[in-house]
């Protein structure tokens, strides 16, 4: 109850981000009238990879190696956030918003085999995600994320967006403070050419189909289009069906896949 009470209140002093709260709510029970199942199509990890890049001697065991570090640091950070109340400002978001191993290592291996020179995010948390790619940029010696958030929960604060990436791996990272709808065509103009779009914020079909199009004109050949938690509604499989490329889903447990279109020549 308490809850709801907060948010109340915080509607009432920032109505138009309570409207906000309210139609993302809206666009998520409507969301879910309107599925694709993907039951028959999900892979893990290392066969994903392996169907990407069939010509390619994948170093798993290498791959592994090198985020030993990153891991046990995500590890620690994890077993701090279990004793914190959420939601509360030191634990803004639940922990099952992060993403998982199996998902850190796929963006991980991904960014140590194509050598990306740009990867534009939507959506940090914590930065699971944006740890993984920071560590393959920092291993990769090449390469700059773009990442895009806000805060949108009256218990959410801009200091602990990306509070769990390691800082010695900041160097090659941008934050945007701001809504995808007011930020994200503005970085991709000024970038022009990314190798990399990762779609994690707000999971709404609306919003979802927003940024796929937004990103895709600016996505090289043969680059790639991401999506976490594409389970939710048919965005991810509309997006494909209408615009092509060569799709894979990331089996991420039995309640969540993640998106990878690859931008065909």
């Amino acid at each position: 109850m308490s809850l709801y009470l907060n948010l109340l209140k915080y509607s009432l002093k920032n109505p138009k981000r309570g409207l906000g709260l309210l139609e993302s709510a809206y666009q998520s029970k409507e969301d879910k009238q309107h599925l694709h199942v993907y039951d028959n199509e999900r892979v893990e990890f290392k066969q994903s990879l392996n169907g990407l890049f069939p010509s390619t001697d994948i170093p798993f065991l290498e791959f592994d190696q090198d985020t030993i570090s990153l891991r046990n640091h995500l590890e620690e950070f994890q077993k701090k956030l279990e004793i914190q109340k959420f939601p509360s400002i030191e634990k803004p978001y639940p922990i099952d918003y992060s993403l998982e191993e199996q998902s850190g290592m796929f963006l991980y291996s991904l960014c140590r085999i194509v050598k990306p020179k740009i990867i534009v995010e939507t959506g940090v948390a914590y930065g699971r995600s944006s740890s993984y790619i920071l560590q393959a940029l920092n291993d990769n010696k090449m390469g700059k994320l773009y990442s895009i958030d806000f805060t949108f929960r009256p218990w959410e604060s801009k200091s602990m967006i990306g509070s769990a990436i390691p800082n010695n791996l900041k160097h090659r990272w941008e934050f945007i403070f701001g809504t995808s709808a007011e930020k994200l065509k503005p970085i991709l103009n000024k970038l022009e050419k990314i190798d990399i779009f990762l779609h994690d914020s707000l999971h709404t079909f609306k919003n979802m189909m927003f940024e796929f199009e937004t990103a895709w004109p600016f996505i090289k050949d043969d680059g790639f289009l991401l999506s976490d938690d594409i389970l939710g509604n048919a965005a991810f499989f509309d997006f494909y069906s209408k615009f092509g490329g060569q799709h894979t889903v990331l089996s991420q447990g039995d309640k969540s896949a993640m998106g990878i279109l690859q931008k065909v020549q």
